[in-house]
């Protein structure tokens, strides 16, 4: 099965939003809180541990793997090391090394594993699923020039991986490390998300497009497939058994739409939208529980090109809006388990204490 690759606005919208949100009309209205009071704010321990580390090594910050310990990853003496690091002690571990170059990290949700992506051939890679303790649990090796991950955030055994090939079609499999089996899955969505632990969603958006389409859910065990209850979908995550999708109205604001696996809309909320003329944009989220999301925002929407308000970090927990911190880089955040901590910056070096909103630069890069 080949499918010509559609560079879908799923996959290629990447930070931008607005932060003023407001509820969504017939919704009740979501506070937006600015600071936090007092007496509900626990002290900042300010005495972390910073991270000198040589540029010419460092490789990449991958996540948090607790509130207090980062994995990173570097290369040395021909090695791709895994490594966390405790910002509470200082100490310094080694949970993996690899002679194959190391082109990702991700730390499932359950805290129990981590899946190591890598390659020494463009052609091929191969994903590995270890413990904590760095035994390989499990391993797939695919036929790609580049490879897309989807890990199920309820089951670490089973993954979505889509191989794109060199005139860029690409094969979508599933692999399920229970029964040790790759599939087939014949969908049109290069990039499509799990929705719980069984289900697949699957975005029907055209390229370039402001229109938005429809999100179908996909059943992998029965082939059964039904249609989203929304239209005009310019985007959408998931975590868990919650999938947020985003709209846009005749008033050019996003209207997020968070729910449930069985339909339930738990949330709703407006923001200002982005767009870069053919297409929105949204920012990438960061979850931290089944009822707390972390992202990035302008105050302001409009043409990407004309933003000048800097960048927000935005907290979304249960109905409440809040503005954690102000003049942030537009990527992705990594949140803590906790949601206490956020890593900002195009290496992440930034750390932002949520409750407070204090900024201190943990991760360095001294000249020798």
């Amino acid at each position: 099965m080949k499918k010509r690759l559609l560079a879908l606005s799923i996959a290629t919208t990447l930070l931008l939003a607005g932060c003023k949100g407001e509820p969504v009309e017939q919704m009740k209205e979501s506070p937006v809180v600015t600071e936090p009071p007092e007496q509900q704010v626990e002290e900042v321990k300010r005495e972390l541990h910073h991270l000198d580390a040589d540029l010419a090594s460092f490789h990449f910050v991958a996540d948090w793997l607790s509130d207090k310990e980062v994995v990173f990853v570097e290369k040395k003496e021909g090695l791709y090391e895994v490594k966390r690091f405790n910002m509470i002690t200082g100490a310094i571990d080694t949970i993996y090394e690899d002679p194959s170059i190391i082109i990702d990290v991700l730390i499932h949700p359950s805290k129990d594993f981590l899946l190591i992506h890598t390659s020494d051939n463009p052609l091929s890679a191969t994903v590995k699923i270890l413990s904590m303790e760095g035994s390989v649990e499990d391993e797939v090796v695919v036929e790609s020039s580049e490879l897309g991950i989807e890990w199920n955030d309820s089951d670490p055994s089973r993954i979505l991986l889509t191989a794109f090939h060199e005139d860029w079609s690409f094969d979508l499999f599933l692999y399920d490390g229970h029964e040790d089996y790759l599939e087939l899955v014949d969908l049109e969505d290069p990039f499509p998300k799990w929705f719980g632990k069984d289900l697949i969603a699957s975005g029907h958006i055209e390229d370039h497009a402001l229109d938005g389409g429809t999100i179908e859910i996909y059943d992998p065990a029965t082939g059964n497939q039904r249609d989203l209850e929304l239209a005009d979908i310019v985007y959408f995550d998931t975590y868990r058994d919650n999938l947020l999708a985003v709209q846009v109205d005749e008033k050019e604001e996003a209207i997020y739409t968070w729910m449930e696996t069985d339909g339930t809309i738990r949330h709703q909320w407006k923001m200002p939208a982005v767009s870069n003329y053919s297409e929105w944009v949204i920012p990438e989220m960061a979850w931290v529980s089944d009822d707390e999301m972390f992202m990035t925002s302008p105050e302001i929407g409009g043409l990407i090109d004309e933003m000048q308000s800097p960048m927000q970090l935005i907290q979304m927990k249960g109905t409440q809006q809040k503005v954690v911190a102000d003049e942030v880089e537009a990527v992705k955040p990594r949140c803590s388990p906790s949601g206490n901590r956020c890593l900002t910056g195009f290496t992440s070096e930034t750390l932002i204490h949520t409750e407070t909103g204090e900024k201190e630069t943990w991760l360095s890069f001294p000249e020798n």
